[in-house]
């Protein structure tokens, strides 16, 4: 069943969609906080694992809570638990269709901004007509102590066929 969190200062609830989502003032973030400056740039993330949920400080100074205990670094998020990133404040409750209430999508998510960034469906693609890849799931960065490899790409492919 979808999440949502219910503003307590009456603003519009938000769904939660995906199974990590970041707060923070940064455009970055899924939700954006910008109107609170007791929030840091990337505050905090809810991680949904299986059927639970658990919000993680990302070692903001202003810390996060549920109810009233500090998430140090996580704690554990139930249903109608009240969730305060830096000074605002969520209520954590179910959603669904027969509630009435509005949904907004969080500010400047992740879909959005590979929405904006696709390229246009009449401009033509020179290498593949094929859609950039999808930024709605997360994709494992390498630690920077680790050596890796980079693989050639099938753009790369075409390109160098091109040129013999």
């Amino acid at each position: 069943m979808p999440m949502i969190l219910v503003s307590l200062d009456d603003g519009a609830p938000i769904i939660i969609n995906k199974a990590v989502v970041f707060f923070g003032r940064s455009h970055e973030c899924d939700i954006v906080l910008a109107q609170s400056r007791k929030v840091s740039r990337k505050h905090c993330c809810l991680a949904q694992i299986n059927e639970s949920y658990l919000v993680r400080d990302l070692g903001s100074m202003n810390g996060v809570r549920v109810n009233e205990q500090k998430a140090d670094p996580e704690l554990p998020l139930e249903v109608g638990d009240e969730l305060w990133v830096g000074d605002v404040g969520f209520r954590f409750q179910p959603h669904s269709s027969d509630q009435g209430v509005p949904v907004q999508r969080p500010e400047n998510t992740i879909s959005e901004t590979s929405e904006k960034m696709a390229p246009k469906k009449d401009a033509p693609n020179k290498f593949l007509n094929v859609a950039p890849p999808s930024l709605e799931h997360p994709v494992a960065i390498p630690e920077e102590s680790k050596e890796f490899i980079i693989e050639e790409s099938i753009q790369q492919q075409i390109i160098d066929s091109d040129e013999e």
